[in-house]
């Protein structure tokens, strides 16, 4: 497939996906408070859960109790933990009562990547478990040709490894690969991995404003990213893989679907 010349050198954009691809703080919060509770211990606000993400289920555990001053019982982050992960695990698979949503210009911008030829891949610290029951219920799933989850490298971002990862799966050149995320750990892991990277302005970056993050450009709208990359997507509309493809893709023997 003839590919036009691009403003930037991409053949694939990796993505995070807590507050670049899902807005998923609400459904979080709710599934943290319900641990928290369960636990004789006071919920947080309602809109804290924002701040706390990024880093996987036990660093959000650890942030929340810091939050409201229990992190010194080593007991108590585990129970909060089981609870907490219970919770949102059933909140990921059940059909319905949802509060996660899509972020601005999600499908429109994965078919205009893909119109470009463009690879297109996840790479979140969130958990297989809870990651996939997302992709599927929001039709995502078939877009991408590599998801890397919290634990398929040993180390998790900022660490560059599910990065590079992804890479050695795509067979591109980190060089040539845009990295899409909302946060300094997103920021830090690019950087490492030597790629560009964009951020996104409504994600989850509380301790560092997203403006102050050293990234190439800061977007409102994920539709912003193939004009940022330029070229001209294919005449031929994209065609977006069935799900049940995207399910087929877990067998060991595929490298496109990586747990």
């Amino acid at each position: 497939m003839q590919v036009m010349p691009r403003n930037l050198p991409v053949d694939a954009v990796l993505f995070d996906l807590d507050g670049t691809l899902l807005h998923t703080s609400p459904d979080i919060g709710r599934a943290l408070n319900r641990a928290l509770t369960e636990r004789g211990i006071p919920p947080i606000a309602p809109d804290a859960a924002q701040g706390l993400i990024g880093g996987g289920s036990a660093v959000l555990v650890q942030r929340a109790l810091s939050l409201l001053g229990r992190d010194d019982e080593a007991h108590t982050h585990s129970q909060v933990l089981r609870r907490y992960e219970l919770a949102y695990e059933s909140i990921c698979q059940s059909p319905d009562g949802h509060l996660t949503q899509r972020c601005p210009g999600l499908e429109a911008a994965l078919e205009q990547l893909r119109g470009m030829g463009i690879k297109l891949g996840v790479v979140t610290n969130k958990e297989m478990r809870f990651l996939e029951p997302l992709l599927l219920r929001f039709g995502l799933s078939g877009w991408f040709d590599i998801v890397v989850d919290g634990t398929a490298c040993a180390k998790r971002k900022p660490d560059p490894a599910p990065l590079l990862h992804a890479c050695d799966a795509l067979a591109v050149e980190p060089a040539h690969t845009l990295f899409v995320g909302d946060s300094i750990c997103d920021v830090q892991a690019a950087q490492a991995a030597g790629m560009p990277v964009v951020c996104v302005s409504y994600g989850y970056s509380a301790e560092h404003p997203v403006g102050e993050l050293p990234c190439l450009r800061v977007i409102d709208d994920l539709t912003e990213l193939p004009e940022l990359i330029g070229g001209q997507p294919q005449l031929r509309k994209a065609r977006r893989p069935a799900p049940a493809a995207y399910a087929a893709q877990r067998n060991d023997d595929q490298p496109g679907y990586l747990m």
